[in-house]
This record gives structure tokens, C-alpha cells and sequence, in this order.
């Protein structure tokens, strides 16, 4: 499964961003959206993944109850240039799923979904993002089984 903008067959097995990042990054966005996840009953789920070529974060807001029942999820894409502008990248990347987040949570009957990557440069870093209705889980469980299936 492609979750990146490059093809599976271009890039090298992905590695997990630490789980402490992860952990930081699902409080912030609780913390941050406190009211809001409660009056919608949701939480967020993130997911990232480093490349040889990119990283790759996906922010997901899903229903506590109903799973199934269609997340709001910010996939955001960086090329990976050198360490240390990684770092700062995933810096910048927080603030830049705070940012869609915010135009999301503004207005009550929001649905700019966008599934196609669009290009966006802020602070000094060029992103790539999308947002979509799929639920990262639901399809990393279902490659698995595939996988596991001999299917895929």
C-alpha cells in the first residue's frame, strides 16, 4: 500500500517513528482539541513512517464507538533531505496538522476533502499533504491479512 507519494516499488521498507514522538504528538493534538473531541465523541490516531525518500505522518480523527464510520485524516509527506532538517521538519509538520486541523474544527459543516497531494511550503520546509476519509488502521489491519493471506 502506498501511504507516501512515491510508489511502494520506488522505496526501501519504511521504519516507525519512535512511538515516544508518536505518543507526544496524539497529547498534543488531545490537549489542543480538548472541547472539540469531546463534543464529537472522537480521538486522534497518528501513524508515521520514514523512508528513504520521504516521511510520512498521518493524523486521523476517528469516532470513539464507530469505527467504521469515516475519520477526518491529514496525511503529510516531507522528502527527506538530512537529519537535521528532518528534525526541524517534523517540528514544522505538527504545527502544519494543527493548522488544517484548525480550518477543519472552524466551521461546522466542513468537507474540503482533497485525496490528491497538494503542495505546501511553510516555515522553510516544502510539505506534501492530503485529507482524506480513510482510516489508517482499518487499511494497514487489512494489507496485513492480505498479506498474511498470501494475497498481496
Amino acid at each position: 500500500m502506498d501511504i507516501g507519494r512515491y510508489p511502494e516499488s520506488q522505496i526501501a521498507n519504511g521504519s516507525s517513528l519512535p512511538e515516544e514522538w508518536i505518543e507526544s504528538f496524539v497529547g498534543l493534538l488531545t490537549q489542543t482539541y480538548f472541547k472539540q473531541t469531546e463534543k464529537d465523541h472522537r480521538f486522534f490516531d497518528v501513524y508515521g513512517q520514514i523512508f528513504e525518500k520521504e516521511l510520512v505522518v498521518i493524523a486521523s480523527y476517528i469516532h470513539h464507538d464507530d469505527h467504521l464510520a469515516a475519520p477526518i485524516s491529514v496525511f503529510v509527506s516531507h522528502d527527506i533531505v538530512d537529519d537535521k532538517k528532518t528534525k526541524s521538519a517534523l517540528e514544522n509538520l505538527v504545527n502544519l496538522v494543527g493548522h488544517i486541523y484548525d480550518d477543519v474544527f472552524a466551521n461546522e459543516d466542513w468537507s474540503e476533502f482533497n485525496p490528491t497531494w497538494t503542495e505546501n511550503k511553510y516555515q522553510e520546509n516544502t510539505f506534501f499533504y492530503k485529507v482524506t476519509r480513510e482510516n489508517i488502521g482499518l487499511t494497514l489491519q487489512a494489507e496485513e491479512i492480505l498479506k498474511k493471506d498470501g494475497l498481496i
